[in-house]
């Protein structure tokens, strides 16, 4: 097991309730008990992306010229 999944199997064990609305990360999301140890890695739900995410640079090439010596 990982220290992710211990994280989220403690979250879970702790807050989720199946009877209430969302899903465990859902619920765990809205977790308001800041004193918890593992309250800042906490598993969150993943956030739907809206678009397609654009890379820095084009190509591998572009971004080893841009941190190259010769273009300073």
């Amino acid at each position: 097991m990982t220290r992710a999944d211990a994280i989220a199997a403690k979250c879970k064990e702790c807050i989720y309730d199946p009877d209430e609305d969302g899903t465990w990360r859902q619920q765990v999301r809205a977790c308001d008990i800041d004193a918890c140890a593992l309250y800042p890695y906490r598993p969150m739900p993943y956030k739907p992306r809206n678009h397609a995410v654009q890379p820095e640079y084009k190509t591998i090439r572009d971004a080893v010229r841009v941190g190259s010596r010769f273009n300073q």
